[in-house]
């Protein structure tokens, strides 16, 4: 049987991530037609439509009680991207960083994090915990907007024949929500599988979330961000990165238990307020340059490696 759910795992979370990048080419098209700038779009469509698998694995995990699931793959996909997927993306092109952008999104994470591990403390994530969480995502992407400017930027360089070319907002909509109802079922496979595999291999629920489920959630941020970055779009790669860890943080992480209360287990709720450390340091890495390339890539690489022993222990 441990193949057979290793097997389920791999077509769940390969029907999420594809689905989810189609969802997101069709949002990308709803919101470059409203005239969005490169850093709102990745800040919010390309945050949230690469955040589809961890949010539909946070609910479907809650919805069966696996706390620690949920837990272990939001925190561990938000370490991750600012990290590894940072990491890496810095080897595809070097990218130029917005100080004021990243200090401000970069300390609205960190305390996503300090107000996640708050939360978990008591060992319990309520519904009242997963609305605030959900609430702070959206105070956060607010104040962000407000703060750095990104809103008053110009739309992406795209013709007004560019534009207006192509299927209209309907049919781009329904596109959407069909690859969304996909996300959501090979999200309720994969989640089911892993939660199996790990009952039947007898390994820590929340590590092993943390350090491999997190990994294959995190496929579209680095498709869909390799993508822009290769484009040269890199202000809507580094906006996509920093809105992606910070919804996984807080909504992501909320989003189950708003829905579905859980119980959290001890190592869960002592490991997540170290993580945050590990992601104020890469934070940190950011801000110490203009230009985020492969020696700072390294670094970042570097602190996801610290993760293994953190979690593991």
């Amino acid at each position: 049987m441990l193949l057979v759910w290793a097997l389920l795992v791999v077509a769940g979370l390969t029907a999420s991530v594809l689905s989810s990048g189609r969802a997101l080419t069709y949002a990308e098209a709803l919101g470059l037609r409203a005239g969005l700038s490169p850093h709102v779009v990745g800040l919010t469509i390309v945050a949230i439509g690469t955040d589809l698998p961890e949010i539909a694995n946070s609910i479907i995990a809650s919805a069966e009680g696996r706390g620690d699931l949920n837990v272990g793959d939001s925190t561990g996909s938000a370490a991750t991207q600012i990290t590894l997927v940072l990491g890496i993306l810095c080897f595809i092109r070097p990218l130029p960083v917005k100080r004021r952008l990243v200090a401000i999104s970069g300390s609205l994470i960190v305390a996503g994090f300090a107000l996640a591990s708050l939360f978990i403390a008591d060992g319990r994530l309520s519904r009242i915990d997963g609305a605030l969480l959900v609430a702070s995502w959206v105070l956060a992407s607010f104040v962000v907007h407000r703060t750095t400017g990104v809103g008053h930027e110009m739309a992406p360089e795209l013709s007004a024949e560019e534009l207006d070319s192509g299927p209209g907002p309907w049919i781009l909509a329904g596109g959407a929500l069909l690859a969304l109802a996909i996300v959501a079922a090979g999200a309720t496979v994969a989640v089911t599988a892993f939660g199996r595999l790990v009952d039947d291999i007898g390994v820590p629920e929340y590590a092993s979330s943390f350090l491999l489920l997190s990994l294959g959630t995190s496929l579209p941020e680095l498709i869909v961000d390799g993508r822009a970055a290769r484009a040269g779009m890199t202000s809507l790669a580094v906006g996509g990165i920093l809105g992606s860890t910070l919804l996984d943080a807080t909504l992501s992480l909320g989003a189950g238990p708003l829905l579905f209360p859980t119980d959290v287990s001890a190592d869960a709720a002592r490991t997540t307020l170290v993580v945050g450390g590990i992601v104020a340091m890469a934070v940190l890495l950011l801000l110490r340059t203009k230009v985020h390339g492969r020696l700072t890539g390294a670094l970042a690489i570097g602190l996801y490696l610290l993760l293994f022993p953190i979690v593991i222990s």
